[in-house]
């Protein structure tokens, strides 16, 4: 059944005291209605949410107020600001789908996360639609079949959550060959991060590296992760100076990050200073903590950076 169309306001609400605010303070006011703290989880506009969903905390009743509120309010910070968890493919082309009505907001949307809990070797169709979505494609194939690239062409950040290892039914092995996988084609990202499940004084003695926190062992294959989540970050003319890997212990996760280093202190941390350095490569790792390239590359050894060039966070702007 389709929805009955909202008219324009006949009546402009003079009476109300916010509406009679500057514009510009209206439009302020909006947007923190529209910022969740927690990501929205396989939303989809105007269709029921999964038996299983969580409401995000969001005040967007605030559209239903008045028709006036309803036309004017600037709805792009809603998915400017948020983060999108997704669990399956179909749930997220669905969003995509349901947001064309509302110009501009593809365009908007710019962190996205992709959650690994459904991945099941009993179900292999799963892992091969994230894969062939992760694709990059922007061609007409990936406008047919589907693509990540092709839905979120504003697209920031990509988060991969595997913090359900501990429950998935797949081969240690096969797990981390498929978050690497996830990785291979995607590119030109500001931010990239993995979510993982690191509880205990045991799992903290591990580098946050470690395929254990992502998939619960370190016997599994190549050890090339990091590698992979450099190349989707777009680096630009200095890609070693421009990026900086980063690492934070909360809750029980382990979240795992490359980043430019222009978009960690304009967007996510005006007060990091710069990465964390060790005495000695025998030295365990902070519990959280970023290090440049060099440092990671060099972690096996005592090898001095060759300049300081990396560590002014504004070197890259």
């Amino acid at each position: 059944m389709s929805s009955v169309p909202i008219t324009p306001p006949a009546n402009l609400q003079l009476q109300s005291s916010l509406l009679c605010l500057p514009a510009e303070i209206r439009n302020t006011i909006y947007s923190y209605c529209f910022d969740a703290v927690e990501p929205i989880i396989d939303s989809v506009v105007g269709c029921p949410r999964p038996e299983d969903g969580i409401a995000p905390k969001l005040g967007i009743n605030i559209l239903q107020t008045c028709r006036r509120v309803y036309y004017e309010a600037d709805r792009r910070p809603l998915f400017a600001q948020n983060r999108f968890r997704f669990s399956t493919v179909d749930r997220v082309r669905c969003f995509f789908r349901s947001i064309d009505q509302y110009e501009l907001c593809r365009d908007s949307v710019k962190d996205i996360e992709i959650d690994a809990r459904n991945v099941h070797y009993d179900h292999p169709g799963i892992e091969r639609e994230w894969l062939h979505y992760l694709a990059w494609g922007k061609g007409n194939w990936g406008k047919i079949l589907g693509s990540l690239r092709v839905d979120a062409p504003g697209l920031k950040c990509l988060r991969l959550n595997f913090e359900s290892w501990p429950w998935i039914s797949m081969f240690r092995a096969e797990l981390w060959d498929l978050l690497r996988s996830m990785l291979m084609q995607v590119e030109g990202l500001e931010r990239v991060v993995i979510v993982g499940a690191s509880k205990g004084r045991g799992m903290i003695a591990h580098a946050p590296w470690s395929p254990v926190h992502f998939v619960g062992g370190d016997d599994v294959g190549s050890d090339d992760l990091v590698e992979r989540m450099w190349k989707v970050v777009r680096g630009g003319e200095d890609d070693i100076a421009n990026k900086v890997l980063r690492w934070e212990r909360q809750g029980g996760k382990l979240y795992l990050e490359v980043i430019t280093r222009s978009y960690l202190v304009n967007c996510i941390d005006s007060k990091w200073t710069g990465p964390c350095m060790r005495n000695s490569y025998t030295d365990a790792w902070p519990e959280n903590g970023s290090c440049t390239w060099f440092a990671y590359q060099h972690r096996h050894s005592d090898v001095t950076e060759p300049t300081t060039k990396g560590i002014n966070p504004s070197a890259a702007e």
